[in-house]
Order: structure tokens, then C-alpha cells, then sequence
């Protein structure tokens, strides 16, 4: 699957500004989801994301498609028609690029342009989400389960009805059933991409429905066997559900995955030379450590583990943990933990040096939250964090002020947030914390809200104890209890 669009196929943007402002030489502000000169204009803002230069060789392959359907069913159910404008194109254009019909090529665009950039910690040479486009232009499943994602982000961003999700939804599951009554395509890999937009699709709504989905790719892999020639992005997609999921519900990792993080030194970096995972946001060494600290929480709450050895396991993990501290004057890469290199990033709407410190911020406010986390496997939350814990929960919250709002790396802070916001008793902290979960909804992925309703039960519950009136709790029992079941990044 590694085909990913040619060199010069965005346009550039190292201004940061909206392209509407860009284009007609406005100063932008960098407002999210809009920026405030296009709103105070009355013109609709386009955003920040990158802008696609379609490469020929896309288009071409849309064009034989459409001749190879040409008096067929569309399996899709979609009419390409040969009128149809293109967003954005002068009065009287007709076809998109792409070949799509014109609300189509709209949610792709956005797609392109702005989840590509948000749904993940750093945007980066090759961005996995946007490399994704060729095969989908060939694969009803995987196009329709995009549009589906795009369109109801859309609706949220903008604070729109959502008029076209369900429809993309239901187009993408009838393909994918499709691809499961066919035995060569139900362990492609555009399989796993197709089911991994519908995981998507629910997180992004805040749903629970995600469960579901996850649940089946989980048993897509068992069933696959050996996975060595799935594309490091979808698999490095994979083992962020999957650690999420482990971490917050208590549920054990999937073993099959355990090989898939295993970095050597070579690979992820070291020291001042460590890489920075694109889509968990924190050094590419961290992850495996998560999983690790993932099937530990549920092995201990099992009881399948004595406390003894719990506690062994957890100053163990404890050490990998500091080994994986970048400086944060050092200029690391990206990489993506499941692949052998890394790569540079891309600056799409702020400066390098902006973008590199908050990377590095990032990068270490979850190296601390993952010292709290681990410190609580072994110490319930009766216990005052021990002086090494509340270092590391201070200098988060200081390193939270370098990455100010939701662009770029803050985008991924979501469990961060949560694991830090359960430690807090001041009320001036714990409103801070509340006003960084308000600027991650600005995003329109409402896994966030999620969050926000589990702080704040587990706030309430922190000062019933307080007064003596309820029984400590884990913020992860506290997410159960209230009937939560989320990934929180």
C-alpha cells in the first residue's frame, strides 16, 4: 500500500494562514475551527489544511474506472457524471480531478485537507491518512467509509445538519460486506483501512459503537495470522485503538501486536536522536511501554498478578519510561512505530521552530502522564502521589502552557489530560484543564466531550471523598461506571 502521492502534490503554505486569507491577501488570525477575519467578512473559511495538487496519475485511474463502469451498476451506488463541478472550480467547471461527483470531492478535500492533519499528533512527509487515496479511488469500501468520516466531521466543525454521513455509512458497510463474501478480499489490507474508518467514524461522534467495530478487526487480525505485509501506518493505527483501549477499560492488549512495537534503538532513536510517533504524539519507544503498563493494569486488576510482583513490574516499567525523555532543545524526527525509519514533518500552519517545540512538549507531557498512569497500577488513587509522581504531574502541567491549543500536537492530548486532570484538587487547575478539553472540541472529534464528563464525575467523586461521604475511585472505574467506554486521545 505504500503509494503515496508524488512529491509536489501539495501546494505550499508556510504562512499559516487560512487559504481563503492567503488567497486574497488577508491577515489571517489562526482561528479554529474558523478563522475570525473570514467570519467577521462574512466568507466562508477553508481552513488551514493542505491543499492537494492532484497528481495525474489519480485522476487517470478514476477516468478508466469510469469507462470500466460505464452502462453497470455502480457497486457504490454513486453516479459519476461527467458535469459535475468541481469545489472550488470557476463557474461552468466540470469534473473534479478525481472523477467524483461534487459533494464527494467536497468531503474528500476535507478529508485531504483537514482530518488528515487533525486526527493525528504530527502531520509528516507521507502522512498515512492521505496516502490512503489512490487505493481508495479504486475501493467502494474504503472511499465510501472516508466520505462517511469526512461528511460527519464536517457537520460538527462547521455546526451543520450532517445530511450525507449515514449515506456514505451504508455504502461503505454493503461493500465491505461484499469484501467479506469474497475470500481473496477479506484479509486484504484495504479490508483493515475500510474497518478502521468505521471505528473512526463512531470516535469521532463521541459513540460507544466504536466497541463494536474494534472487536471485529481484532479478530481480523487473529484470523489473518502473520500481518508482516500490512502497512506500517494502518498497523501503527491498530496498536493506538488497541493501547487506548487497554488503558482506559482495563481489558488486556493484544499479544499478536507486542511484535509490531518491538523497536530496537536503530530504529526508534535515541537520546537527543529519539523519533516522535505521529499518531500517539510521544517519543516512537513509548507505545510498546503503554502496552506494556496496558496489560500490567489488567493483570493486577484481575488479581491474576501478586501485589509484589505488580509493584516489581511496575519500577521496572517505570525505568523504560524516564530512558525514553527527549530534551527539549533537541530536533527529532517523526516516525511511525510500526515502520523502520523515520521521516521529517510538515509545518502546515505555524513555523518549524513553533511546531518542533510543542512536538517535543508533547512528546513528554505523555512521558509523565505514562509515569502517573503506571505509578497508579500499583498505588490506588487513596494514596498522595509520591514526590517523583507529583514532579512529573507539575512539570506536565508546566509543559502544557508550550502547547497552548488544539494545532498540531495539542490535537492528541486528550488522555493526557484526563490522566493528569484525575490527580488535580485545586479548582483554578482543574478549570484550566477544563478549558484545554474545550479547545480540543474545536475540533469536532467529540471523543473529547467524553473526556470532559469523565473529569468531572471524577472530580465530584474526589470531593465526596474529601468529605468523607464516598470511597476512593480509579478514573478508569469512574469511566465505567458512568457508562464511558472511549478512546481518549
Amino acid at each position: 500500500m505504500e503509494r503515496n502521492l508524488p512529491p509536489r502534490a501539495e501546494r505550499r503554505n508556510d504562512e499559516g494562514a487560512c487559504w481563503t486569507c492567503l488567497d486574497r491577501n488577508w491577515q489571517c488570525d489562526g482561528g479554529l475551527p474558523r478563522c475570525r477575519v473570514c467570519t467577521q467578512k462574512g466568507t466562508r473559511c477553508r481552513g488551514y489544511g493542505i491543499r492537494m495538487q492532484w497528481p495525474a496519475a489519480v485522476a487517470r485511474t478514476s477516468r478508466q474506472r469510469r469507462r470500466r463502469q460505464d452502462g453497470q451498476q455502480h457497486r457504490h451506488e454513486t453516479d459519476y457524471r461527467d458535469d459535475v463541478a468541481f469545489p472550488g472550480a470557476t463557474a461552468g467547471g466540470s469534473l473534479s480531478a478525481l472523477g467524483l461527483p461534487s459533494e464527494d470531492s467536497f468531503f474528500m478535500q476535507h478529508y485531504i485537507q483537514n482530518i488528515a492533519r487533525i486526527a493525528l499528533a504530527i502531520d509528516y512527509t507521507g502522512n498515512g491518512y492521505r496516502s490512503l487515496l489512490p487505493m481508495a479511488m479504486q475501493e467502494p469500501a474504503l472511499l465510501n467509509g472516508i466520505l462517511a468520516v469526512a461528511a460527519s466531521h464536517h457537520s460538527r466543525w462547521q455546526h451543520t445538519a450532517d445530511k450525507a454521513s449515514r449515506r456514505y455509512l451504508g455504502q461503505a458497510a454493503k461493500a465491505l460486506r461484499d469484501r467479506f463474501s469474497t475470500p481473496n478480499l477479506v484479509h486484504d489490507q484495504v479490508t483493515l483501512a475500510s474497518m478502521l474508518h468505521l471505528v473512526s467514524f463512531e470516535v469521532f461522534s463521541g459513540s460507544s459503537r466504536w466497541r463494536g467495530h474494534y472487536d471485529a478487526i481484532r479478530g481480523w487480525i487473529r484470523s489473518r495470522g502473520n500481518c508482516a505485509d500490512l502497512d506500517p501506518f494502518l498497523k501503527t493505527w491498530v496498536c493506538l485503538l488497541d493501547t487506548q483501549s487497554a488503558l482506559n477499560l482495563g481489558e488486556p492488549a493484544m499479544p499478536e501486536l507486542e511484535p509490531w512495537l518491538a523497536l530496537d534503538d536503530s530504529t526508534a532513536g535515541t537520546g537527543e536522536n529519539q523519533y516522535v510517533d505521529a499518531l500517539f504524539g510521544c517519543s516512537s519507544r513509548l507505545p510498546k511501554l503503554m502496552w506494556a503498563a496496558a496489560r500490567l493494569y489488567a493483570s493486577s486488576r484481575d488479581n491474576q498478578t501478586p501485589p509484589d510482583e505488580v509493584r516489581s513490574r511496575v519500577d521496572a516499567l517505570q525505568n523504560e519510561i524516564r530512558s525514553t525523555a527527549i530534551i527539549l532543545d533537541s530536533r527529532p524526527l517523526v516516525g511511525i512505530s510500526c515502520r523502520n525509519n523515520a521521516v521529517p514533518f510538515a509545518t502546515v500552519g505555524m513555523g518549524e521552530e513553533e511546531l518542533r517545540r510543542r512536538m517535543v512538549a508533547t512528546a513528554e507531557i505523555f512521558r509523565h502522564a505514562s509515569h502517573i498512569y503506571v505509578h497508579r497500577i500499583a498505588h490506588g488513587p487513596e494514596e498522595p502521589l509520591t514526590v517523583e509522581m507529583q514532579a512529573s504531574l507539575d512539570t506536565a502541567k508546566q509543559l502544557l502552557t508550550m502547547v497552548p491549543d488544539a494545532l498540531g500536537p495539542g490535537a492528541n492530548l486528550g488522555w493526557c489530560v484526563v490522566v493528569l486532570g484525575a490527580e488535580l484538587e485545586r479548582a483554578d487547575e482543574r478549570e484550566y484543564i477544563q478549558s484545554r478539553l474545550d479547545g480540543l472540541h474545536l475540533l469536532g472529534i467529540h471523543n473529547t466531550k467524553n473526556g470532559q464528563r469523565i473529569l468531572e464525575e471524577v472530580w465530584t467523586r474526589k470531593d465526596l471523598v474529601t468529605q468523607g461521604r464516598a470511597l476512593p475511585e480509579r478514573w478508569q472505574d469512574t469511566m465505567q461506571r458512568i457508562g464511558q467506554s472511549q478512546i481518549l486521545v
